[in-house]
């Protein structure tokens, strides 16, 4: 049984053309068009144009981006509940 601290996470979105994303753990990738980033909610998929990662803050785990914010996706997160068995019973 795992007893980790999860980081804060939240996402604020001004105009869908500006964001702050905290708790990211990792910037998986980033283009114009998507940034992929890690937190302990799941992976975060950000779609739209022209996007630009701005100012990354390690210390606070704070990612700021701009751009045309079209979509977010999370996936990755399982159900903390949910036991070994049941994830292999499907």
């Amino acid at each position: 049984m795992s007893d980790k601290i999860f980081l804060p996470h939240t996402v604020t979105m001004e105009n869908r053309n500006s964001m702050t994303v905290t708790g990211v753990v990792q910037v998986v990738a980033y283009d114009e068009f998507h940034i992929i980033l890690k937190t302990d909610y799941g992976t975060l998929l950000i779609r739209g144009r022209d996007l630009t990662a701005g100012e990354i803050s390690s210390a606070s785990n704070t990612l700021k981006l701009t751009g045309t914010v079209e979509s977010l996706q999370y996936k990755g997160m399982k159900n903390k509940s949910e036991s070994f068995m049941s994830r292999i019973f499907r």
